[in-house]
């Protein structure tokens, strides 16, 4: 049997229109030997939706690394966890001087990557997006489910 749990931290930034949530940040799918965490893309936003340092794109790809640690640890996994990630950028040039951040974080794991430019994302002050999807054992995700 396969479940699924749809998950809005609460530390998490929110999408709400219309009174009504447009998405959740983490979507875990599992069932008796493993479990999917997937992170929709994360940009440097703080809490209340806000951009975090407009112009630097360093300090937002901490940001953004920073909301996947949350979103990943709210389901049971971490870092080392991720086996894959899409990164999409306003400046690819940019990018590669400050990716160096990102090591910061996926410090033992190198997940199956790709690295997208594109001419804007979803807020219009946003750099960097970065989505992921981890594998961890069942018993872990049910952990943090419970710990709720």
């Amino acid at each position: 049997m396969i479940s699924r749990n749809f998950l809005q931290p609460a530390d998490m930034w929110a999408r709400v229109e219309n009174g009504e949530l447009l998405y959740v940040p983490v979507v875990t799918v599992h069932g008796s030997d493993h479990a999917h965490v997937y992170l929709a893309g994360q940009m440097a936003r703080e809490p209340g939706g806000e951009i975090t340092i407009p112009g630097d794109m360093r300090v937002q790809l901490r940001k953004v690394c920073e909301n996947i640690g949350k979103g990943l640890a709210y389901a049971g996994a971490t870092f080392d966890d991720v086996v894959r990630s899409t990164t999409y950028v306003t400046d690819i040039e940019e990018y590669y001087r400050c990716s160096d951040e990102r090591f910061k974080f996926f410090r033992r794991n190198r997940p199956a990557s790709v690295l997208i430019q594109v001419s804007r994302l979803g807020h219009k002050q946003a750099m960097v997006e970065i989505e992921v999807e981890a594998i961890i054992e069942p018993e872990r995700l049910a952990q943090a489910l419970a710990a709720r």
